[in-house]
């Protein structure tokens, strides 16, 4: 079996390096190919049996000259019929249909696809295929994919709305492309003059984070930080790449077109790759006065290009190019944008179609309940117990942490344990000072000593695994030996120095004394390693004042029996109280290849990854084309086993690059969390938390983005952030709350040092935390109490919210805030508290949520462009609120304050935002409300009306928050005799707390609807794999004058319901005639809502707003027996 090789003349860009999208080219030095049609389209097994045509062209130099054609032959086929999606595969290197071969393990593999055809067949769907003399058509649900010559004789392919005939170019050619023998370059382009607005695209950051001006938060050019003023949720205008990148502070230099100069490289633009970029995006269009949607999703898993009608290529097109690899479009047609993420998701779902509504696991996994909580972690503790003689409060244990929150009440949900838990950075090891007897495996370990408290514990996991002579060394019989690293060395499952051809780049350790587990294999006079060996720099140890730096090797994932491998080593883990998983420094991010500050690769002038050089010349711009292999980079002898295709052949890593975390995560969850279900401790079903990955990461892990700072604009960035990555279908997602590196100086972001401690900013130009020196450890400012404030709020109903910073910094816990923050003497703390207790509060809004991603694939928090029924929100006055606001299940409306109060007003700490409030469901009017966190009120008495665009102003207590009239929203509530160290969402669960359904004035509508979802919150894994699980409606609606109805009618109900059901019916006026369940009139009141929750019956309470509560039971509850609520008022 041979592998895929790069071709022997390959050129650095198109093969291993890093390419900025403004320099992206199929390059000047080779012969470019264009593909005209040759031939009628066949199908050998028969078009309506699988849904395939095969395309005969022939590839034309586009210099003309004579005889320097080849035969090239493409794929058009119909993925769905249903869903009006369709799928074009080209490989430049591709002569016939043997040369495309079923992708078997990735987002949408073969098994899936035939799936779908199979039940849309059996539901009678069956896409139509005509021949006529300019190519051929088929006619699938709403449109039609014509497949045609054009006139010049180049391929041309258009979609055609059935409805009136408008037509949307997919390819207008020419699809150009270079000579096999040189790798894979191949670009297509497509007329787009009538699209509006691109979202998606994962993590495309679209911000100048840097830049001369004050970051004071006016929205005019002159006062605001960067260029635009704002993040950016649209793309439109941009040039994109998606190249998994540890793009620290998210404005590394390296990774920066060729066009910004050197001094100027760390402003972050669309044109900077991030850790997790998704080739996947949506157009908005809009055709004969009709709006619609087209989805493309481009899977390549090595680095690819988009050009979004960019003035730089050209402003009436879209262009997408591939750097090496098939070109493996996906494209899907919908009418609204909502159902072209159903249709990729349904592509990518991995459930059982012909089991029905219901099933959980197909769009996404369902992870446990918990993962909605709050969470804090820490770089830089010292240990789990706090010695008795250690007073040091810079000096930070696990114990403190605990303390701290449950002192102040905070209701944590778990702790994230860092590196610092590792024994000398060996993964899946626990050192001496975290467990409690301060010995290993004796006593209990820091994650059972948490879970006491009804915590969840995760831990930092990456991929590097240490293989220098601290870790593993043969030749030392007395020495306990790193077990993962043995492993995969002796086993072969770690990935190899391969491809002799690069090989002589990489000179291997300068002693290989270091390295004595090693094995080696002589070429002319050097040895070379066998293994890939990657050198980590983590600078300095906050515990050890000293320069941490490893060897260590990485895992071949896509070799079945190393994931199986990999995956054992978490049962360690779990058996000593590990919750979940924390996946970090995913792409990978091999640090730059130095070995005691001497070159450890292939260059006499060795630089860092931030280009400044380690023996002391000054940066320049040649910095991007040196050969030091770095964080952008990666080795041109590294071939990973390629799992795509089921074959077992090795591919380079170049077209597997932002594919390895996706790996990576599918390793640890089917081969780790599944197979070691049975040593999960607490809750069975697990979950992952990863730093970078690709579509379909949604079945395995979430993602958080990244290393961050604590910086308005760092703030301002991550709700469009978390809403792109929703829209291309990755529904958890969050940022490091508070930001994970130290901030800079607000007036001078240019500047080494500022303020009175000599804080150092994080700026890279002025910041190089590989140069530090022991002294240097605590450096960084902490997050100003504003910033962190709302930075809290902004999170607080986001999917994933957790605290972590670098131990640079004193402090982030929020309980350190203790200022006051109003003249009520409101600290920030406790501010922050009760944001903190509004999420545990509402957290069941999220898990709701999720139960629809996992059956439509809609995200958890929804962008602006995601509503239905208000044409406004795509309008130009209103580009600017899509990345500012969002809605969750088309009742909550949340615009998270992210500018710092005004000059003049820091004292009050109150700011202003726009926000639009859209129509409802065919342009409606309807009413909004708004909502108080802090004191659980809504003012029912001031209604919003929709289509308004209005300034809300909003001081330091108030985060804006409206809810639509009908809506119902559940809500959890602690008893106040709950004994628990904290009332976080596993103790709400456990201990069988309040269940209340919060319904709001039906207003203008006549009837409103809510879903359910309730199971044991992933205690057991009997939800998915029994079904254990209940889908509900809840439903009111208006029944005459001052009467209404309240249902709730169980549409699958498998997991019931608690003894009782609250319901608080939001009102300003208590004249309630009469209240029923069932044919029971309820006559008895109680005082307070607690003595409400106390009572032994059915029973009601009118609280001082005029809301009426309702207790009632659902014994009777059952799938044909609904629990009806009457009231007349």
């Amino acid at each position: 079996m041979k592998n895929r090789e790069l071709p022997a003349s390959w050129r650095s860009y198109n093969t291993y390096d890093y390419v900025p999208v403004e320099d992206w080219s199929v390059g000047n030095d080779i012969e470019l190919y264009a593909v005209y049609w040759d031939g009628k389209p066949h199908s050998p097994n028969g078009f309506n049996n699988d849904w395939t045509l095969y395309i005969n062209a022939r590839a034309k130099a586009k210099n003309g000259a004579e005889n320097s054609g080849r035969d090239v032959c493409l794929v058009l086929q119909v993925t769905s019929c249903q869903k009006d999606a369709f799928r074009v595969r080209f490989n430049p290197g591709a002569a016939s249909f043997a040369d495309y071969p079923n992708k078997v393990y990735g987002p949408v593999e073969v098994e899936r696809l035939t799936h779908i055809r199979q039940h849309e067949q059996a539901a009678g769907y069956q896409p139509i295929l005509r021949w006529n003399r300019h190519g051929a058509s088929i006619q699938l649900h709403t449109i039609q994919v014509q497949f045609v010559r054009a006139d010049d004789g180049l391929l041309s392919i258009q979609v055609k709305r059935l409805a009136d005939g408008a037509v949307t170019d997919i390819s207008s050619g020419p699809l150009c492309h270079a000579s096999p023998e040189v790798g894979t370059v191949v670009n297509m382009k497509r007329k787009a003059e009538h699209a509006t607005h691109y979202f998606g695209l994962g993590e495309i950051l679209s911000y100048n984070l840097t830049g001369r001006h004050n970051p004071a938060t006016g929205s005019t050019q002159q006062d605001c930080y960067g260029y635009k003023g704002c993040a950016r949720l649209d793309h439109s205008g941009s040039q994109v790449t998606c190249y998994n990148y540890d793009n620290l502070w998210y404005n590394q230099p390296e990774v920066f077109p060729q066009s910004v100069p050197y001094k100027d490289a760390f402003k972050a633009t669309s044109c900077v790759p991030m850790y997790l970029n998704a080739p996947f995006y949506i157009e908005k269009s809009t055709l004969n006065g009709s709006k619609q949607f087209l989805g493309v999703f481009l899977d390549n898993t090595g680095q690819s290009y988009f050009s979004l009608k960019s003035a730089l290529r050209d402003a009436t097109a879209v262009e997408a190019g591939v750097q090496h690899g098939e070109f493996d479009g996906h494209y899907m047609f919908a009418a609204q944008a909502a159902n072209v993420l159903d249709a990729f998701t349904y592509l990518m779902g991995q459930g059982d179609l012909a089991a029905g509504k219901h099933q959980l696991n197909d769009r996404s996994v369902m992870p446990p309940k918990y993962i909605f909580g709050y969470f804090q972690a820490k770089y830089g503790s010292l240990g789990l117990l706090r010695p008795q003689n250690e007073k040091d409060p810079n000096k930070v244990y696990i114990e403190d942490l605990v303390k701290g929150h449950r002192d102040a009440e905070i209701p944590i949900e778990g702790l994230g344990v860092d590196i610092d838990v590792q024994e000398d950075k060996k993964v899946f090891t626990i050192k001496d000072s975290f467990w409690s007897s301060g010995k290993v495996d004796q006593g209990i370990s820091v994650f059972d000593w948490i879970t006491q408290f009804d915590l969840q514990c995760q831990t930092n996991i990456t991929p590097f695994i240490r293989a220098d002579k601290v870790a593993y060394d043969p030749t030392n019989s007395g020495k306990k030996q790193y077990g993962t690293a043995e492993g995969l060395i002796r086993n072969g499952y770690c990935v190899q120095n391969e491809g002799e051809a690069n090989l002589r780049k990489f000179r291997g350790p300068r002693r290989e004394s270091d390295y004595p587990g090693l094995s080696y294999s002589r070429i002319g006079e050097t040895n070379y390693p066998d293994q890939n060996l990657l050198v980590l720099d983590y600078g300095i140890n906050v515990q050890t004042g000293e320069r941490d730096m490893i060897g260590s090797v990485v895992t071949d994932y896509g070799n079945p029996a190393a994931a199986r491998f990999w995956g054992d080593q978490y049962a360690y883990l779990f058996k000593n109280g590990l919750g979940f998983v924390w996946q970090d420094m995913t792409v990978p991010d091999a640090m730059p290849h130095v070995e005691d500050g001497k070159n450890f690769a292939d260059t006499e002038s060795p630089r860092n990854q931030f280009g400044w050089s380690l023996t002391g010349e000054a940066p320049s711009d040649d910095r991007r084309r040196t050969n030091t292999f770095n964080w952008r980079s990666y080795h041109g002898q590294l071939h990973l086993t390629d799992p795509r295709f089921g074959d077992g052949r090795k591919t380079p890593f170049v077209e597997l690059r932002n594919f390895h975390a996706y790996m990576l995560a599918r390793a640890s969850y089917e081969h780790g969390l599944i197979a070691h279900e049975e040593t999960l401790k607490g809750y069975k079903r697990s979950y992952i938390i990863c730093r970078s990955g690709y579509p379909g990461l949604q079945h395995y892990a979430g993602h958080w983005i990244g290393d961050n700072a604590s910086t308005w604009h760092h703030l301002q960035a991550t709700v469009p952030l978390v809403l792109n990555l929703g829209m291309s279908g990755l529904p958890i997602a969050g940022a490091d709350v508070g930001g994970f590196a130290p901030g800079e100086a607000p007036a001078d972001p240019a500047s080494t040092f500022y303020g009175d401690k000599n804080y150092r900013n994080h700026n890279p130009m002025v910041y190089d935390r590989l140069v530090l020196g022991p002294e240097d450890v605590d450096i960084g400012a902490v997050c100003e109490p504003e910033l962190m404030t709302r930075w809290v709020q902004a999170a607080c109903l986001q999917p994933w919210m957790r605290n972590h910073y670098d131990a640079m910094k004193a402090y982030q816990e929020i309980y350190h805030y203790t200022s006051a923050a109003t003249a009520n003497d409101d600290t920030f703390s406790s501010i922050m508290t009760a944001f903190i207790r509004f999420r545990v509060r509402w957290h069941h809004l999220l898990y709701d949520a999720m139960y629809q991603n996992t059956q439509t694939g809609a995200p958890l928090i929804k962008a602006m462009c995601l509503w239905q029924g208000d044409d406004a929100i795509f309008s130009d006055a209103q580009r600017d609120i899509l990345a500012t606001q969002f809605f969750i299940d088309r009742t909550v409306l949340v615009a998270p304050i992210m500018t710092s109060s005004p000059a003049g007003e820091e004292k009050h700490y109150t700011a202003e935002k726009a926000v639009y409030f859209p129509h409802g469901e065919q342009g409606q009017a309807i009413n909004w409300y708004r909502y108080n966190v802090m004191e659980d009120s809504v003012d029912i008495a001031h209604p919003i009306a929709s289509g308004q665009r209005l300034k809300i102003t909003a001081d330091i207590t108030s985060l804006p928050v409206f809810i639509r009239e009908g809506a119902i929203i559940p809500e959890r509530h602690a008893q106040a005799d709950l004994q628990a160290a904290f009332k976080n969402i596993q103790v709400l669960d456990k201990y069988q707390q309040p269940l209340v359904l919060s319904v709001y004035p039906l207003g203008k509508a006549a009837k409103s609807r809510y879903q359910l979802y309730w199971d044991d919150g992933g205690v057991t894994r009997s939800a998915e794999r029994d079904g254990a699980f209940s889908v509900i409606d809840v439903r009111q609606a208006a029944t005459g004058e001052g009467e209404r109805t309240l249902t709730i009618a169980p549409q699958k109900y498998d997991y019931p319901l608690y003894d009782f059901i609250y319901f608080r019916i939001r009102a300003t006026d208590s004249a309630v005639r009469n209240i029923s369940v069932g044919k029971s009139r309820i006559a008895i009141h109680m005082a307070s809502v607690e003595a409400l929750f106390q009572h032994q019956g059915e029973a009601i309470h009118i609280d001082a707003s005029g809301s009426i509560w309702l207790k009632a039971r659902t014994a009777k509850l059952a799938l044909d027996t609904p629990l009806v609520v009457n009231i007349n008022a």
